[in-house]
């Protein structure tokens, strides 16, 4: 009997649901608008950064014949720099000049020459030009270094005792997770909105319309009737996240990636291991929705209400970024503490461990089952029947 009741409930609301395209159209637009933007986000930076490092222009001021020919050599454009370069700088004329100018030199030493690289390191967009340049002036002041040693007959490893040397073990489809830190937000996102304008509609959506009440006459326990609203919700939130994930494989299959070095290749098995994360955060959106939705007087209410869903994965979110190393095990029984890591292993192809799923899951129960009871409770006050 509960069973029939509960299909019964389930059936009528994914049709009112299905039925009604403003609904349909708030939860499925979002999520091809979010990996849209994201997809245009990723490519214009992998093309201003191609077109940057092909073109670095650097203006310069003074005279050094020997570093000039060596910097147009390492392709860098040289340019003739304005007669006040730290004015020009200041004033955003130009984004850094390069000053070179020969010290005063005293009878019988050769003093060294200066190089000064002005730039405003309150403009975002010099950081990387003025790195590379700056990396090109130690590399040749290193190698003007070794030649002036090694032409007094000693040998050029005195002036570097101690040989610095990087090994990145970080294979490319790991480095690609510095590029794809904000999908795991996206995805959370998408979890957690797909069904706001569904759980509205049922809950304060129905108390607007004046439907409950005809509806609670039923002999059918409140419980019942939340379960059955909540699995709708819940089929249609997973919907939109099949969407999500569907759009967002295009997006990553497509994107230039190795432009800039990277290789993303996210697997069926991963998408599905993402898929399977983030049912609980349904669950738990889902719940959510409805129980801030038996509160509202209105269905414009109730999406109000529920839009402070949207800060819960930006939480997470922002202390993971914020201390890249502050994972712990325990992480994984947080909801939506936990899938900030898991997803973005498995967004770079590295293997998580079953008990991830098993505590998403059951970290997911008492929240849902909470927020259904107190919804389920509130069904049957005069206040919220009647408003």
């Amino acid at each position: 009997m509960f069973f029939k009741q509960l299909n019964a409930v389930w059936n009528k609301e994914l049709r009112d649901a299905l039925r009604d395209k403003r609904a349909m159209k708030v939860a499925f637009l979002p999520p091809i608008y979010m990996v849209v933007f994201f997809a245009l986000g990723i490519g214009l930076a992998i093309h201003f950064q191609n077109n940057e490092e092909q073109d670095t222009q650097l203006h310069v001021a003074g005279q050094d014949a020997a570093l000039t020919a060596w910097l147009t050599e390492k392709n860098i454009h040289l340019k003739p720099s304005p007669d006040d370069p730290y004015a020009a700088v200041e004033q955003g004329e130009v984004d850094y000049v390069l000053v070179l100018e020969r010290e005063v030199a005293t009878p019988g030493s050769k003093e060294p020459r200066s190089a000064t690289l002005v730039y405003n390191a309150s403009n975002q967009r010099v950081h990387g030009p003025v790195g590379q340049v700056r990396q090109l002036l130690y590399q040749y002041n290193s190698m003007e270094a070794g030649i002036n040693i090694l032409a007094r007959g000693l040998s050029p490893k005195l002036i570097n005792p101690i040989r610095v040397r990087e090994a990145n073990v970080a294979s490319e489809q790991q480095m690609g997770g510095l590029i794809l830190g904000g999908v795991p937000l996206l995805l959370l996102m998408c979890a957690m909105m797909g069904s706001v304008g569904f759980s509205a509609d049922m809950t304060a959506g129905e108390r607007e319309r004046q439907s409950l009440e005809p509806l609670l006459i039923n002999p059918v326990p409140s419980l019942t009737l939340m379960l059955g609203k909540w699995l709708a919700a819940v089929a249609l939130t997973l919907a939109v996240v099949l969407l999500c994930l569907l759009l967002m494989s295009i997006a990553l299959y497509f994107l230039p990636f190795d432009k800039m070095g990277l290789r993303v290749s996210v697997s069926a098995g991963a998408m599905l291991g993402i898929f399977v994360s983030l049912i609980p955060i349904a669950a738990i959106a889902a719940s959510l929705q409805l129980l801030l939705g038996i509160f509202s007087r209105s269905f414009k209410d109730a999406q109000t209400y529920m839009s402070i869903l949207i800060v819960l994965p930006m939480v997470p979110f922002f202390l993971v970024i914020t201390n890249p190393g502050i994972y712990q095990p325990w992480h994984l029984w947080v909801p939506m503490l936990g899938h900030q890591t898991v997803l973005r292993e498995l967004l770079l192809g590295q293997g998580v461990t079953p008990i991830a799923f098993v505590a998403f899951i059951l970290s997911a129960l008492p929240v849902t089952l909470l927020g259904l009871w107190l919804a389920a409770k509130q069904m049957r006050r005069a206040k919220v029947i009647y408003g």
